[in-house]
């Protein structure tokens, strides 16, 4: 293929282009971090798998490897004979093919050939057989003076599905202790002093004496190896996957042994009972993710000896896996694949570069890229995504390139035949400085060197740890976060929006010093990403409309002259841009600072009298993780603006939010991107499907919000069009947001479809900016439609501007409340802050009334009460049918968000103003839930799931 080639394979032909290609694949085999310096190297590295696909044609076969007439040759076969490209003759005579690069050919025709058992059991499972497989010939296939490969977890993982127990053991751990130590742990080597013995002492005696001796220690080295074995940190891993509790891997060990023997006996129909089907497929899911995972922790390990190992250096490739032969779901390359997608994000240290070919359509987690003649060039698509893997931000698992059905015309094999095989660092004598000075240090520490290290370094990161935290501080981005009331000199304002921060600051000051500290008070926080970092320049936080909209409420309150009623303080406390110092420790895995704001919340309870926190604002892991720390010191938060499924799904008791979350959110937009007409007179169907194709942008490494929504939608629009999946990250820094939307556009110019923009509302200007220059959508032939759930706050309020800066598109947002334009609540919030009223700005009014009804109901009876309080009050009664600006609200007794909850799409039209498309939920304004939307009533609001039923994110 790629060299001088066989007499048998003279009729293999490559696509145009397709020596760019190879040529990146080469680099990234060679050195999986190619490119990044190496002295920022690290483990967090993950390279995307890919995947080659071809326009099928009239003259294709689906499996064959034969050139097509006219045509460049089938994917299966190129990547068949990439193999040739990672092995050298030997040197010497032996005449032996040496390995450049460890790699694997998993080939499903020998699967078929292997044998039958003769004892007629059933045959095993085939993924098993072929990762069998590919580990053996990773182990055989390493470089001549790169050491051995060992694949410790993977070969007791594996051993564990193939044991048998003996049938009458009373404990299944010891039992598999005791195999896993036959077949694992290493045995002492003492024949030949057992030889001398028994000359010196005559049979019998040395036998006696040796059996004395042995025994004790052979007893004890098994317990010492069945301690480390179930109790070390190595395999912890694995009872997590299996949901088990505890730290015991031979529990975890007879727990993946029955999953695999119950799959075994659904797929060779032994089971009865009517639900075993499904719970087989889980179990078969997860003995393959485990075994994969194993495999994967062993590379990875692999690939980075310690420090002072001469071999680190000589380890610097990818572990190259080739699957020819990915075909339909259930085959064993598919299982790789499916496999291999489903654990990649869990294991970012890995170290495996798959390559491979689909004979039937790609998987549809698979991201599609197109390299066909005419459009954009494939080999820098696939160096970006291979780039950003190097980077420390993978993206999807999967990824498939279309190539070029073209031939090149015999000048590719030409070209590459100059560099017939993959360049990669030989064995070199420097390695050994690695051990030499390694051993040198020792020697110097042990001598005394350790004086060398100052002394005053380490009191005074001593004296760092023990740092009191105050109530604001100032971070490495720049940004001051922590809490004010406005009036104790911390002031949190930073960043473009610093002076509109520091109005409501002041606003929040005055309000606050109104507050009669004699009589009745609580404080409530309002806490959320209020600023962002000095070289940012994201768009205005969509708390600041949230924060107005909770002042105004405090002013009304308090003005209010009941017969029983709590004062109002507010407190506002800033987490910092993508709520990144909200939080500490736990599902917060950024911060690596000693700044906690939930704690800074927390110390300030009983000086405050905090009540409850409201906002967050931000469905991210920092958030929920903040929102755990409060809850485990019985502090109540209400969210406003968050619509994160697991914000709802793995909250603790104590969080309640007013905002519905992606499952509804979701299958309204769904809804009405398969049936609006609005929509629908800016697209065309797509073939065999009555509604456009849906091209969704969204970032694979915001799983809260982002990838949930994707995945959500997805499921829910699969019966009206196809996905098309384009990855934007929100922290790539904006490098990478001219290629994707030239990768949009690209695709709305070929299928005439919507964009589904599932990202943040703070990138959405950047990439707007590049969709209105692209030529695709600026000669598109009318506005291309986007579909967001978070829109930039500033287009919200000011429709014009999608006139006057992105006239090319039509963007089409969704909002939870329309408040009254002419109402009291709108015409108080234009007198008191000069903008527009928006259904955030609904959320933060309507969660201060909230809390403030329920506080004063409690203090009725408990003058005296604590936050706990609140949250036993929010859990039950509860509140019911609350009539606010954001629409009518039930809480509690079940209910951690308003089910019913009223949902709005809105267009910004190309005059600059907004229409109202659909509208389904319980409106203020409405007896009835509106069950209807569109033209005359045609179409049916979708009915609302059931809390934890709903397509799997």
């Amino acid at each position: 293929m790629l060299h001088r080639l066989p007499e048998d394979e003279q009729n293999l032909v490559l696509p145009s282009g397709f020596d760019e290609i190879v040529r990146v694949v080469d680099l990234y085999a060679a050195d999986r971090q190619s490119g990044v310096p190496r002295l920022r190297r690290s483990t967090k590295r993950r390279l995307p798998a890919l995947l080659f696909t071809r326009v099928p044609g009239a003259a294709d076969t689906a499996a064959s490897g034969d050139s097509p007439p006219g045509g460049a040759s089938a994917p299966s076969a190129l990547v068949r004979a990439y193999r040739k490209r990672l092995v050298r003759p030997g040197q010497g005579e032996a005449g032996h093919l040496a390995s450049l690069v460890p790699h694997a050919l998993a080939d499903e025709a020998r699967l078929a050939c292997e044998p039958v058992p003769e004892d007629g059991s059933p045959a095993e499972d085939p993924y098993l057989v072929l990762l069998d497989k590919v580990a053996r010939q990773l182990r055989d296939s390493m470089p001549d003076g790169a050491g051995s490969l060992r694949l410790g977890e993977f070969a007791v993982c594996l051993s564990v599905l193939r044991c048998q127990l003996p049938a009458d053991a009373v404990d299944e751990r010891v039992a598999m202790r005791n195999l896993l130590y036959g077949r694992h742990a290493w045995t002492f080597g003492l024949g030949a002093e057992v030889t001398r013995l028994t000359e010196d002492l005559g049979p019998r005696k040395g036998a006696a004496l040796l059996r004395a001796a042995a025994v004790p220690v052979a007893l004890l080295w098994r317990w010492w190896y069945g301690v480390r074995l179930n109790h070390g940190p190595r395999r912890r891993w694995v009872a997590g996957m299996l949901g088990e509790t505890g730290r015991s891997f031979l529990g975890a060990a007879v727990a993946l042994r029955e999953a695999h023997l119950r799959a075994r006996a659904a797929a060779t129909g032994e089971a009865r009972h009517p639900a075993a089907g499904a719970a087989a497929a889980r179990d078969a899911a997860a003995v393959r993710q485990i075994l994969l995972t194993a495999l994967i922790r062993d590379l990875a390990k692999a690939s980075r000896p310690p420090f002072w190992s001469r071999r680190r250096p000589r380890r610097p490739w990818s572990f190259v896996v080739l699957l020819p032969d990915v075909g339909a779901e259930g085959t064993p390359s598919r299982k790789f694949l499916d496999t291999f997608a489903a654990v990649a994000e869990d294991n970012p240290d890995c170290p495996l570069l798959v390559l491979g070919a689909a004979n039937v359509d790609v998987p549809p987690y698979v991201v599609q890229h197109t390299g066909q003649d005419g459009l954009p060039d494939p080999a820098r698509e696939i160096a970006a995504l291979y780039a950003s893997g190097t980077a420390g931000r993978p993206d999807q698992a999967v990824h498939a390139l279309t190539l070029s059905r073209t031939p090149d015309g015999g000048s590719a094999a030409d070209r590459l035949a100059v560099r017939p095989t993959v360049r990669v660092r030989g064995g070199r004598h420097q390695g050994w400085a690695r051990p030499i000075a390694a051993g040198t240090a020792l020697l110097l520490v042990a001598g005394g060197g350790y004086e060398l290290w100052p002394s005053g370094t380490r009191a005074s990161a001593d004296d760092n740890k023990a740092a009191p935290v105050a109530s604001c501080q100032r971070v490495r981005t720049g940004e001051v976060v922590g809490l004010t009331d406005g009036s104790d000199g911390c002031d949190l304002a930073h960043g473009l929006y610093a002076s509109q921060l520091r109005a409501l600051e002041h606003t929040m000051g005055q309000q606050n010093a109104q507050v009669d500290p004699s009589k009745p008070y609580r404080t409530l926080v309002f806490f959320a990403p209020l600023s962002v970092g000095s070289q940012s320049r994201r768009t205005v936080p969509t708390g600041l409309q949230i924060l107005r909209g909770a002042l105004l409420a405090q002013k009304e309150v308090n003005s209010l002259n009941l017969k029983h009623q709590v004062q109002v303080r507010l407190l506002v406390a800033n987490s910092g841009e993508y709520f990144h110092y909200g939080s500490l420790h736990g599902l917060n895995t950024k911060n690596l600072s000693h700044t906690d704001v939930s704690r800074m919340i927390v110390d300030r309870v009983a000086r405050d009298h905090i009540a409850a926190v409201f906002g967050l604002t931000q469905s991210r892991p920092e958030s929920l993780q903040a929102a755990i720390e409060l809850g485990t010191r019985g502090i109540p938060v209400l969210g406003t603006g968050v619509t994160g499924q697991p914000m709802v799904e793995d909250s603790p008791v104590s969080y309640f939010q007013l905002s519905p979350p992606d499952e509804r959110v979701a299958q309204i937009m769904a809804s009405f991107a398969g049936q609006s007409p609005r929509l629908h007179a800016l697209t065309k169907p797509a073939p065999g499907h009555p509604a456009p194709a849906a091209i969704v942008v969204f970032d694979p490494d915001d799983t809260y919000f982002s990838a949930d929504l994707k995945n959500r939608f997805t499921s829910d629009y699969a019966t009206a069009g196809p996905v098309r999946l384009v990855p934007y990250r929100e922290s790539d820094g904006g490098s990478q947001t001219p290629a994707v939307a030239a990768n949009v556009c690209t695709l709305v110019r070929q299928t005439n479809g919507f964009v589904l923009y599932a990202g943040r509302s703070g990138v959405m200007h950047d990439l707007f900016y590049y969709l209105q220059g692209d030529k695709n959508c600026r000669t598109h032939g009318g506005r291309v439609p986007v579909l967001a759930e978070s829109s930039a706050p500033d287009l919200v309020l000011h429709p014009e501007l999608m006139s006057q800066n992105y006239g090319s598109l039509a963007l089409f947002y969704s909002q939870f409340s329309l408040p009254d334009a002419n109402g009291p609540f709108a015409r108080g919030f234009r007198e008191a802050f000069g903008v527009s009223t928006d259904s955030d700005a609904a959320a933060g009014y309507d969660a201060v009334k909230i809390l403030f009804g329920v506080m004063t109901d409690i203090s009725g009876t408990d003058p005296d009460f604590r936050p706990s309080s609140v949250v036993t009050f929010l859990q039950s009664p509860g509140v019911k049918d609350y009539v606010g600006e954001s629409g009518i609200m039930t809480l509690g007794n079940g209910a951690k968000y308003p089910r019913g909850k009223e949902v709005h799409i809105r267009e910004i039209t190309s005059s600059g103003t907004t229409e109202t498309d659909l509208t389904c939920g319980a409106l203020a304004a409405s007896k009835d839930p509106v069950t209807r939307w569109g033209p005359s009533d045609r179409f049916p609001c979708p009915p609302e799931p059931e809390p934890g039923v709903g397509p799997a994110s």
